[in-house]
Formats: structure tokens, C-alpha cells, sequence
């Protein structure tokens, strides 16, 4: 709906399509000019060794992306990777046409883009920063002639115990200092949408300023953390938004799930009653308030 200009190929990567997804998601694509998609299936035993505990949010899909360069066309010289909890409500091309031919990979600061403590633990000086890997802008190219993949996958192998945020620990490891900056507009992240933004280890005042502005200008929004729209327990601010694009899909009447079961669930639904008897804050009141950028792009959209 917001590239409707764009000529954009999709790449669903699965270790197994059922036909019945594979027609769902051709018929989906089919609806949008210019737009096509093709299946990868991938042998998730190469993937067999990377650590996914038992109380992760992520499964071991959350790695394929370390393999593109690969199982991509070889003729690709990059590509655009998104997790799938984004929304992607704004032109992407310029995004895409970021001048990466000297970097690995262009993709936005994370929320604890100067930790040092993170740094540290994953082998690195902190001046070459934390990004979220949420967004990927991959130079393919340069992966394939500097065997990234692989040495990721020896980093992720080596170092389990390291790898607390996964994949993106090990991007940030293997990749940093051949990193750009992206804008903060194409990976807005849940803190990025604080009105006490004081969690955010952003110590670079342009980056800080722009990671800031971007929840009023977005073009791709992360639903990061816990707080996922198809919950009853989002309180993202633009978690209407997202519902306003399921909408618009074959899953429009597909329910919400619960986050939480047995006592977690009965504490969530009084804390939902204390708020709605204006006994406590609500959650989302701790967030900027983006209903008028929700209408405008909405309105866009129509």
C-alpha cells in the first residue's frame, strides 16, 4: 500500500511452504502492481548449533538472514531485510538508494547504541556503536567478498554465550566499523516513542535528536519488546495503525491472542481495570501521542 510506485520482488525464506501458503501469499502479492514474490527453501540444519532458549521471543527463523548473500540471487548486489513485526508506511527508495558501496550494511541505532557494557561483552570498542537489526540494508556484494556470512556463523558458533540478543549481537560483533547510519525513520523503535526517552544510551546529540523526531515521521515502524499489536496487551501508540493494515488483508478477521495465561492473565485484566477506572496511569500515556500521525498516514493511504 505505500510503495504502490515501487518495483519490489519479495523473498519468503522457510525451511517448508505448504502450497496453501505459497497460493495465499501469491494471490497477496498479485493484488499490487509491479510486485512479485518467490519461495526460498532453506536446510534449517545448517542452523542447527545457534543458541534459541526456551523463553525467547524469536525462533530460529530470526538467522536466516545471515545467510542471504547466498540463497539470494547472485545477481543481487543488496536487498532490504525486515523483521516481521514492522510496518512499512512510507516510500522505501530512498532508503534503498543509500550509497552503501563502502559499508557492509546501513541500518539504525539501536536504543543502547553507546553501551558500553554491550560493546564490551561482544569483543568491541564502544566508538563503533549498537545498532537494531530489525532493518537491513545488506550490501550483498560486499558480504560475498568478505565471507560475512561465514564469519558469523563461526562468531554465533564460538561465542553462545555472547549472543544474548542473538543475530543481532553477532551482526553488531562481525560488522561494526563497516556500518552506516541509517535515519532513525526507517527502524522506529518502541523507545524511540517515549516521552522520558532516559533508558536510551544515546549519547551522539544528532543521532539522539533524530531517533527522537522519528516517531513523528515514520516510515518504518518496530514493534520491538514485548508489546506486539496482534496482542490484547500492545501498548505501542501505533498499535491502531497496524490494525488498520490487517484490515485491509485476508488475516482482517483474524483475533487478537493473549499475551499472558493463569494468574498472569487475571493480573493483566485488574491492571487494565484500574486503568480504565482511572486508577493507575495507562501504560501508553508514557509514549508521544501519534493519532495525528496515524490519520495522515491512513489518509495517505486511501
Amino acid at each position: 500500500m505505500s510503495n504502490q510506485a515501487n518495483e519490489i520482488t519479495f523473498f519468503a525464506i522457510s525451511e517448508c511452504f505448504s502450497d496453501e501458503n505459497k497460493a495465499i501469499l501469491t494471490d497477496l502479492v498479485a493484488h499490487f502492481q509491479n510486485k512479485k514474490i518467490e519461495f526460498i527453501e532453506i536446510d534449517v540444519a545448517t542452523l542447527n548449533d545457534f543458541p534459541v532458549r526456551k523463553k525467547d521471543h524469536i525462533s530460529i527463523a530470526a538467522y536466516y538472514r545471515l545467510l542471504l548473500p547466498s540463497i539470494l540471487p547472485q545477481h543481487l548486489t543488496k536487498v532490504l531485510y525486515f523483521d516481521c513485526d514492522m510496518l512499512v508506511v512510507d516510500d522505501l527508495q530512498p532508503l534503498y538508494n543509500l550509497a552503501i558501496e563502502d559499508y557492509s550494511t546501513a541500518v539504525v541505532a539501536d536504543m543502547f547504541y553507546n553501551d558500553e557494557t554491550i560493546t564490551n561483552r561482544l569483543l568491541y570498542n564502544v566508538t563503533d556503536h549498537y545498532y537494531n537489526s530489525g532493518m537491513l540494508l545488506i550490501n550483498l556484494k560486499y558480504w560475498r567478498e568478505h565471507s560475512i556470512s561465514r564469519k558469523l556463523l563461526a562468531f554465533i558458533t564460538e561465542h553462545k554465550d555472547l549472543c544474548i540478543a542473538h543475530d543481532q549481537d553477532a551482526l553488531n560483533a562481525v560488522l561494526h566499523g563497516t556500518i552506516l547510519t541509517a535515519p532513525a525513520r526507517y527502524n522506529i523503535q518502541l523507545d524511540f516513542l517515549k516521552k522520558d526517552p532516559s533508558n536510551m544510551v544515546i549519547a551522539d546529540k544528532d543521532v539522539f535528536d533524530d531517533a527522537l523526531a522519528s516517531g513523528h515521521n515514520p516510515c518504518v515502524i518496530h514493534f520491538t519488546g514485548p508489546s506486539k499489536p496482534w496482542k490484547y496487551q500492545c501498548f505501542n501508540p501505533y498499535g491502531p495503525l497496524w490494525d488498520f493494515f490487517q484490515g485491509q488483508t485476508i488475516w482482517k478477521n483474524q483475533p487478537k491472542t493473549h499475551e499472558f495465561k493463569g494468574w498472569k492473565l487475571l493480573k493483566w485484566k485488574r491492571h487494565q481495570l484500574s486503568e480504565r477506572l482511572n486508577l493507575r496511569p495507562k501504560r501508553v500515556a508514557q509514549y508521544i501521542d501519534v493519532q495525528p500521525e496515524i490519520e495522515r498516514i491512513i489518509r495517505k493511504l486511501q
